[in-house]
């Protein structure tokens, strides 16, 4: 697989290392503590490390713990902080409902779980428009679930959505027809 040099995949959701699970320092009045999937410990760590601060925990699947955090942000106050401890590919969406909530990258911290690659994620298509959702890595190679076409996942993640960009793979080689272009 080949990494560009300046991607807008944040570096805790590209392939290599894992982020640390760690404590953010905190820098907030209050917090929403986020998580998905079997990371009750890394929450309860950051809990107790904000004992004296109002914090809210949100734990759940995916699609739950967006809805919840969506919820938590409309009746936040300034100095809210949300920290997040996720998979990768929940990860990015949960930090698009934060983004789109008005939050700065630095009022957002994220742990990741597991293996960067591959995730569970949502790849747009540049063709249809269809979000397809797929365990995928950068670089791989997935069926459109609306056009059918053969998408790659490119190294471009949509800050307001948390979806990778997918694209025709063969776009440059392949005839395409004018009712299939006007897609």
């Amino acid at each position: 697989m080949s990494q560009i040099a300046y991607s807008s995949v944040p570096v805790w959701a590209r392939p290599g290392d894992l982020v640390e699970t760690s404590t953010p320092s905190p820098t907030g009045s209050s917090y929403l503590l986020v998580g998905v999937g079997d990371v009750a410990d890394a929450l309860s760590r950051w809990e107790a490390d904000l004992a004296s601060l109002a914090t809210t925990r949100i734990h759940g699947d995916a699609d739950t713990a967006a809805d919840l955090l969506a919820d938590a942000l409309a009746e936040a106050t300034v100095g809210v902080r949300v920290w997040i401890v996720a998979d990768a590919g929940s990860a990015l969406r949960l930090r698009a409902v934060a983004v789109n909530a008005g939050l700065e990258d630095d009022e957002i911290e994220f742990g990741t779980t597991g293996s960067v690659e591959p995730t569970e994620a949502d790849v747009f298509c540049s063709h249809c428009r269809t979000v397809t959702r797929a365990r995928v890595a950068i670089d791989d190679v997935i069926p459109c679930a609306g056009c059918r076409r053969d998408l790659l996942v490119y190294h471009h993640v949509s800050r307001r959505t948390g979806q990778f960009l997918g694209f025709m793979v063969d776009a440059e080689t392949q005839f395409l027809t004018t009712e299939e272009i006007e897609l």
